[in-house]
């Protein structure tokens, strides 16, 4: 099997572009209600809580390459190895001794691991000497005819994935609970990036050409009259057919486009599709340095009285005040910024394709970094348009949502420059990077866990999303359970399911090791010797993982109960009851 890798490069800009969804558009609004200077701390938080989760969960899978993983996973296959090797090597001397009239047929008998090589070496023999050490050494070679594992150089995907660690830690029953989590997850991910696409896409076709429209189904007017199957919109926002009349479920110009260009690179693996990738990234951070700078002239003008309907001193007063420390509503932003690197679930096969596991481990940590920075930049500049909007400075100002505040640009005029409608366009483009990213998670927890045959998982993650964004494009609850949904299960499954995990796998594979007594025949290494190393270099790890997954489980658990509850006192206590009960449950970090 010839192995696929990702570069440093690769594995970075996929990364960066997983992480290029709905949250990004929001950004304004939440630095407005975190208030600039907690915007970037959290910001920041943020990027060193994501990079660590990406470290331990690269380390856990490039685990399975140890010597002692290997044998882990299987025993009975390493034993058999060994005997079959020690068997080669007595047929070899049990050949020569039968050509030299002694009895060599014993050997069948005490090792029936190496009776079926008995015909072959025997053949062998009695043709040439040179034909015979070139097999032996053939049979010899442990690289030869093994199963996969002992064959590669990189993590196996269905075995190191997220669900594959949690087989190997938890077993059979918890790993298709965590199957169905992995496959929510990305469905999350994927549907709400598809409707932004669409929506984006759609758009700019208001924008540029005036109008955009869609095939639908016939409704019904006022007047009784149908509407017919075409239903087209004027409304440029990110919810273009709202209030249009149009029926729930549509069929877009903007969805046949980005349906069209998703499902065509869902047809190819990832190293293929790279071209595409950076393309794609490429254009996210032309368009994001343009947004910059449009946002900061409009602040300028706002400031200088060429834009709004009120008076610009307004800007820094009353409850125009953009706080620069704090906001008016901190504690509803830790969520969304945190969701905003929600890309782990996807961070499997992108780690399982590197070289080596500190490129993985680099690529990823950067590509929070960068991310991170590209958030900080948007936020920064966006939010003193989106404080301006909220309090009613700008004319026609009715929506602070990024791409709505790009097309408050044009002014008085009321259309953005060529330009911004261009960068309007590349963002809307580059958003679809990642949704092939998260079929592919989709499509191999089908393949890999489920047992679904290719085509069917194919068609299950990259068509039927799609297909249920189209039937629910125009509704309202939509969104709700997108945002919902994704509260509920991407914050566990990206940060506190990753981390438990390796904090599991380190003390089961540890625990396997010091019991396995094969491994000192297998891996050529004093068992004593090894279990020195894994105690040494994994107390203080398991300790600040511990540490890490107590804190981030309860964040979250903190920031559910928030949005649901608006009640910081029993957000609160919730932190602390999930602090202390992860800090006390032993399932994790039990010694075995």
């Amino acid at each position: 099997m010839t192995e696929k890798y990702l570069s440093y490069s690769a594995i970075l800009v996929l990364a960066a572009n997983t992480m290029n969804g709905p949250g990004i558009t929001t950004l304004p609004d939440v630095a407005t209600d975190a208030g600039l200077l907690l915007y970037i701390v959290l910001i920041v938080l943020s990027v060193r809580m994501a990079s660590f989760v990406c470290q331990r969960m690269v380390h856990a899978m490039w685990c399975s390459l140890d010597d002692v993983a290997i044998a882990l996973t299987g025993r009975e296959e390493c034993d058999s190895m060994n005997k079959v090797e020690i068997g080669v090597r007595s047929l070899s001397i049990g050949v020569d001794s039968e050509v030299d009239g002694s009895n060599g047929g014993k050997v069948d008998e005490m090792i029936p691991e190496a009776a079926t090589f008995s015909d072959t070496l025997t053949q062998l023999h009695t043709t040439t000497q040179s034909g015979e050490e070139t097999e032996v050494e053939s049979l010899l070679n442990p690289t030869t005819n093994l199963p996969p594992i002992f064959n590669t150089t990189q993590p196996l995907i269905e075995r190191t994935s997220i669900v594959g660690q949690s087989k190997e830690g938890y077993g059979s029953p918890t790993s298709t609970y965590v199957a169905f989590t992995m496959v929510g997850s990305a469905l999350c991910l994927a549907l709400a990036q598809m409707m932004l696409c669409a929506a984006i896409l759609d758009g700019m076709f208001v924008v540029v050409g005036g109008k955009s429209c869609a095939l639908g189904w016939p409704s019904l007017g006022g007047d009784g009259e149908s509407s017919g199957w075409i239903h087209c919109t004027s409304h440029s926002s990110m919810k273009p057919y709202r209030n249009s009349g149009a029926p729930v479920s549509l069929i877009s110009i903007g969805w046949l486009i980005a349906a069209a260009i998703s499902v065509t690179l869902g047809t190819v693996d990832l190293d293929e599709m790279m071209g595409v990738q950076y393309t794609f990234f490429a254009c996210l951070l032309i368009s994001c340095v343009r947004f910059a700078f449009v946002l900061k002239r409009m602040t300028n003008d706002l400031e200088n009285g060429g834009v709004g309907e009120e008076d610009a001193s307004d800007v820094n007063t009353g409850n125009a005040l953009l706080s620069w420390l704090i906001g008016p509503n901190p504690f509803q932003t830790v969520g969304p910024i945190m969701f905003n690197f929600a890309f782990i679930v996807t961070a499997p096969p992108l780690s399982a394709m590197a070289k080596r596991q500190d490129i993985a481990s680099r690529a990823l940590s950067m590509s929070c970094v960068v991310m991170g920075a590209l958030y900080v930049m948007i936020g920064w500049v966006g939010a003193p348009i989106s404080n301006a909007v909220r309090n009613g400075l700008i004319a026609g100002g009715d929506d602070t949502n990024l791409m709505s505040l790009i097309l408050l640009s044009g002014g008085s005029a009321g259309v953005p420059s060529a330009l911004d409608l261009l960068c309007i366009g590349t963002f809307g483009i580059s958003t679809i990077a990642s949704v092939p990213v998260y079929c592919l998670l989709a499509q191999e927890t089908l393949v890999n866990d489920a047992g679904v045959a290719k085509l069917p998982a194919f068609l299950l993650s990259n068509v039927l999303p799609w297909i249920l964004v189209a039937l629910t494009y125009n509704a309202s609850f939509f969104e709700a359970f997108v945002n919902w949904s994704g509260l509920l299960i991407l914050g566990y499954a990206n940060f506190s399911l990753p981390l438990l995990l390796d904090m599991r796998l380190k003390n089961v594979r540890t625990y396997r090791s010091m019991h396995h007594k094969s491994t000192e025949v297998c891996n050529g290494e004093s068992p004593s010797k090894r279990r020195t190393n894994n105690r040494a270099s994994g107390y203080d790890t398991n300790r600040v993982t511990s540490m890490v997954f107590s804190l981030v489980t309860a964040s979250i658990s903190a920031v559910i109960v928030m949005s649901i509850a608006d009640s910081l006192i029993l957000a609160g206590v919730v932190f602390v009851f999930v602090m202390l009960a992860t800090i006390m449950w032993p399932s994790a970090s039990m010694v075995l």
